[in-house]
């Protein structure tokens, strides 16, 4: 009864292997990227049986699969292990065995890329740190054995943000696989910052402002790199903050296309009629401005906000 149990058991254990007796053809995946140590049949093929064979251990370079030598291979395996004969076909056109095995450090992957960048532009970078910089978000980056790696590069001008470089491995004279690894590029800038707290509708003087370099990744911002000195802060400001073009602006008591009221006098009559600003002016003045009811155009004195005064001639 035992025996017979023994025999059950074992019938069990080898039904994936004998039902592929009659379907023993396998497919060749055309690329398959491994890491060190045992590469089985699984990996690179669709077998789904239960033996599973290791086909090849720590492979340092990347590995030609042919159809038929990975048939030979395999078909001798299985007569070693199961001390019989079962002819296996793959079908399939040439694959190839990656291995990723070796590993580029943060500082290797940044001093690679910048020397292809500084070669492939245009215009010298210089060092890194003269006009851009460069990181890599990844700490490290495992790269395939045994292939020379190439940085992919279009050769169009550098800018500030975040962008992706591919990486291209060839072995063999051939592009085997490509990745593409993220880098942040900062832009050394120059401009206007604030020494302290600065209120909104402030007009900025030397004792607010004072122009630093910097390095940034946002290519979008436009920075004041003129003079702020003499314009109004639209907003208000913390201390050592970077003035933005469109944060600060020449205010003046009456701007171009602002609605005017126009006064004037007639003898002991004092008039006011609706007008429209052609031109900006501070107080004191004298501004073009349309008389809204006969198209005509008056010169008059800025007076306050929004107030012009017509003087007699």
């Amino acid at each position: 009864m035992k025996q017979w149990i023994f025999f059950l058991f074992s019938l069990v254990l080898c039904l994936p292997v004998l039902a592929n007796k009659e379907d023993n053809r396998l497919y060749l995946k055309p690329k398959t990227i491994v890491g060190s140590g045992e590469v089985r049949l699984s990996d690179f093929t669709n077998w789904k049986g239960n033996w599973n064979p290791v086909v090849f251990l720590n492979p340092k370079e990347p590995i030609v699969l042919e159809p038929e030598a990975i048939a030979e291979r395999i078909t001798s395996l299985y007569a070693k292990e199961w001390g019989t004969s079962l002819s296996f076909s793959v079908m399939g056109k040439e694959g190839i065995l990656l291995p990723k095995t070796a590993l580029l450090t943060k500082k290797e992957l940044e001093e690679s890329l910048w020397k292809d960048l500084d070669s492939a532009s245009k215009h010298s970078l210089g060092e890194m740190g003269e006009r851009f910089r460069i990181s890599s978000e990844k700490e490290s980056f495992p790269i395939i054995s045994g292939t020379s790696a190439v940085w992919r590069y279009s050769g169009r001008s550098l800018h500030a943000g975040k962008r992706l470089f591919p990486l291209d491995f060839y072995f063999a004279g051939k592009l085997v696989h490509s990745e593409s690894v993220p880098f942040l590029i900062e832009e050394k800038k120059q401009a206007y910052f604030t020494k302290r707290e600065i209120p909104s509708k402030t007009i900025l003087s030397d004792e607010d402002v004072e122009v630093r370099t910097f390095f940034s990744a946002d290519s979008l911002r436009e920075y004041t790199d003129e003079n702020p000195v003499g314009k109004t802060a639209l907003n208000g400001f913390l201390p050592d903050t970077a003035i933005e073009k469109k944060q600060v602006r020449t205010l003046h008591t009456i701007e171009r296309g602002q609605e005017v009221e126009l006064v004037y006098t007639v003898g002991n009559l004092l008039l006011k009629i609706k007008t429209r600003a052609l031109a900006s002016g501070n107080r004191g003045e004298e501004i073009p401005l349309l008389n809204l009811a006969s198209q005509k155009t008056i010169r008059a004195r800025v007076q306050n906000e929004g107030v012009c005064l017509l003087e007699e001639r």
